[in-house]
């Protein structure tokens, strides 16, 4: 009798797990997708550079600190692109292109940066926006303040390594501004 019993439990388990298994096996599970995200850099590799001034770590606008790419779609939204980040926090990749730019000018001098804009504007016909304040600080103390807005420039809509190669430009000429404003080199 205690055979039939262990019988039935059996098979009642093995009716259980085929009921499972088709069910399993019903189910349409999604396949795996290849990511597509593209990761970019402003920088390229890391050179030495002349004893300068001393450029502090940039400080961003809290809408630039995510590693996805933002976009500004209107006066007051951003969005932000999944498929395109950055490989590496915005505000390292500036301040290093900064203090390469800036090389050997303004030797003792400091300067502190705080970018408020390194972004596509879709709303604006696709045009690319960097505006910056600085000031520098000179060995004595006094502070001067400087302010950037990029030269207008506009991105095709095509292809992101021309977008990131825009804003690594509009980068470049505030390093140039700022290098402008320190005193020449003694």
């Amino acid at each position: 009798m205690n055979t039939n019993k262990h019988r039935r439990s059996w098979l009642a388990f093995r009716i259980q797990l085929s009921a499972f298994s088709l069910l399993l096996a019903s189910c349409n599970l999604p396949s795996p997708q290849a990511d597509t995200a593209r990761h970019f850099t402003l920088s390229g590799p890391v050179t030495t550079v002349a004893a300068g001034a001393t450029v502090r770590p940039v400080q961003l606008a809290g809408h630039l600190r995510g590693r996805a790419m933002a976009v500004r779609v209107g006066e007051n939204e951003v969005i932000y692109l999944e498929d395109v980040r950055w490989a590496e926090p915005l505000d390292n990749a500036i301040t290093q292109l900064l203090r390469a730019r800036i090389g050997a000018a303004g030797v003792g001098h400091m300067i502190n940066a705080s970018v408020r804009r390194c972004e596509l504007v879709r709303s604006e016909g696709n045009t690319v926006q960097l505006a910056a304040t600085w000031t520098v600080t000179a060995p004595g103390g006094v502070v001067s303040p400087g302010a950037f807005t990029a030269s207008p420039r506009t991105w095709d809509g095509k292809d992101y390594a021309a977008l990131v190669g825009l804003l690594r430009d509009a980068v470049g000429d505030m390093g140039d501004a700022m290098a402008a404003a320190l005193p020449e080199k003694k």
